[in-house]
């Protein structure tokens, strides 16, 4: 949620295969951050002792689809609190898992996420992912969390994104599927396969090298794209499904206290006399991988309320293109992290660059 101004304590974030060490109880969460959130404190150059830096899960092809590059960077805000963020970067033989938690009222909701999300989400895959199934497995990860937070008195909630790309077995067709509670966000830029191959033979006549156009051999005359909506006052069918569970809405917020409509957790926001006012239900949508020629940007809406979509895949492109000399998802998540905080944006930023 909205907290933070430069003191720009940037961390890289190693992957969550982290989370690979031991499953623990969701009923840890409240007793001690899980280890592999500490990395948010560390330096730059530092990676989670319990697990492996990002490139580990770089060319690896286990689940049939290869990922180019990837990044993540978690930037603690200035709202005098330490950074509520959270991220998960998972890959096993089945599929690819990449999330974004942004917490509000503590890091409670996000710490909870980042121990049961994966473990969730493999239980429900049966050789793909079944929207109604994914569903009701969000809802009750809510369930469990707000029955432990009450014991707790914990306030603490989450949004969360959520990206998988896996391998249909069914189809063998490359896919990604989003899901979303909240108001964090995922973009994608995608080249078709008959402009990339427009361009190359534009280029082979012009005889012209253009690297600082190009992303792993494509030009990006791609388009950007939405891959989720944001659930908060400004999404109108959001606005109407709070109003008609009978919630009022002040200053954009739903009782005048919660900005995002959906997340995990907020107790005090889903009691008795305020049925579905607040809910966990995802919004997901699914729809085939380009793979070879996609770029995706998750980020908390510490990234959003400062920059568009349009402008924020910009930054990852001109950094992923090749010209300069660093050119990696990591100098674009960090380029992305340090617009945001030029341009005023004093909350927690998490950002997770994918290029696919």
């Amino acid at each position: 949620m909205s907290r933070s101004t430069p003191r720009l304590q940037l961390a890289w974030n190693s992957i969550y295969a982290a989370l690979g060490h031991q499953s623990t109880s969701g009923s840890k969460y409240a007793d001690e951050c899980s280890n592999v959130n500490s990395e948010v404190d560390r330096s730059i150059d530092k990676v989670s002792e319990n697990g492996h830096e990002l490139n580990g899960i770089v060319g690896a092809t286990t689940n049939g689809i290869q990922l180019l590059d990837v990044a993540s960077l978690s930037s603690e805000g200035s709202q005098g609190h330490t950074n509520e963020d959270r991220l998960v970067v998972m890959s096993d033989e089945r599929f690819h898992l990449f999330a974004v938690m942004d917490g509000h009222g503590g890091a409670q909701a996000g710490d909870f996420l980042v121990e049961e999300l994966f473990k969730t989400l493999d239980r429900v895959y049966d050789d793909g992912f079944d929207h109604v199934e994914l569903s009701h497995a969000m809802e009750e990860l809510d369930r469990t969390f707000c029955a432990l937070a009450t014991s707790k008195l914990d306030m603490s909630g989450a949004c969360l994104l959520a990206v998988l790309l896996y391998v249909d077995p069914k189809t063998d067709s490359p896919q990604k599927i989003v899901l979303n509670i909240g108001d964090c966000r995922a973009i994608a830029h995608e080249v078709c396969e008959s402009t990339a191959e427009k361009d190359s033979k534009e280029k082979k006549k012009k005889k012209k090298k253009r690297v600082d156009q190009t992303l792993h051999g494509a030009t990006h005359t791609g388009k950007t794209l939405a891959l989720s909506r944001d659930h908060c006052a400004s999404n109108r069918k959001e606005r109407e499904r709070v109003l008609r569970s009978g919630a009022f809405i002040s200053g954009d917020r739903i009782g005048g206290v919660l900005e995002p409509f959906r997340t995990i957790g907020d107790i005090d926001m889903k009691g008795r006399d305020m049925k579905n006012w607040v809910i966990a239900t995802p919004e997901i949508h699914q729809s085939d991988l380009l793979v070879g020629r996609s770029t995706l940007v998750i980020a908390t809406d510490g990234v959003w309320t400062v920059l568009n979509n349009s402008q924020t895949m910009a930054l990852v492109l001109e950094n992923l293109g090749g010209k300069k000399a660093a050119a990696c998802a990591k100098s674009a998540a960090r380029a992305v992290v340090e617009k945001a905080r030029e341009l005023g944006s004093c909350d927690d930023i998490t950002v997770i660059v994918i290029s696919v």
